[in-house]
């Protein structure tokens, strides 16, 4: 049975919850829950290649990039993005990047997939 795009996105969002609340593991700078909460409404862009990412998507950009302060918490975000992109499903790691860009930001991104050093 097909799942539609709604559920499978819920269901992804929901496998990276379970993750999140599994690993018991809180970033002491920016906390997992908060980054994937406020990039979950990107998932579309990056699956599908929409011309341009929703508002929700670049509010959640800008808040989570406003986080990144040091490069600890830098470093902590792209690691929280790595887990949670690996639970998604297929995405265009490239489109990463354009993401600032497309929502009026100055800050730079790596394609982030499974393979991404965060420490770098």
């Amino acid at each position: 049975m097909k799942m539609s795009r709604t559920a499978t996105f819920l269901a992804g969002l929901l496998s990276i919850v379970i993750l999140i609340i599994t690993r018991c593991e809180a970033l002491a700078s920016v906390p997992c829950s908060t980054v994937i909460e406020e990039v979950a409404p990107c998932t579309s862009f990056l699956q599908e290649s929409t011309k341009k990412p929703s508002q929700a998507c670049c509010s959640g950009v800008k808040k989570v990039s406003g986080e990144g302060v040091t490069k600890k918490d830098r470093a902590d975000i792209c690691q929280c993005l790595k887990e949670g992109l690996a639970l998604v499903g297929n995405y265009d790691p490239n489109l990463i990047p354009q993401l600032p860009k497309a929502c009026g930001l100055s800050v730079k991104l790596p394609p982030i997939d499974k393979k991404t050093d965060c420490s770098k």
